[in-house]
């Protein structure tokens, strides 16, 4: 399936706010003094990059790219 660009862009933006969903949570997971908050932090963090890794496949599986894999986050070592 051939897409447009503005469905490029349209996925760009979508990577742009999972990664930041993604950093937020794990910026207060480790700020958070109560391990239950913790823990809803660190799993929602975590649907984030799993949903920032599904655009980023079907990116590539349609052969448009516009974020290589190697900058696929990886939960726990995102730089705020």
């Amino acid at each position: 399936m051939q897409l447009s660009t503005k469905d490029l862009l349209y996925l760009k933006d979508e990577l742009s706010w999972e990664l930041l969903a993604m950093k937020k949570c794990h910026h207060y997971a480790q700020e958070c003094q109560d391990p239950e908050i913790r823990q809803l932090l660190n799993r929602v963090g975590k649907i984030h990059q799993q949903h920032y890794q599904i655009l980023l496949n079907q990116l590539n599986s349609a052969g448009q790219t516009t974020m290589s894999s190697s900058t696929s986050p990886t939960w726990g070592t995102a730089p705020m």
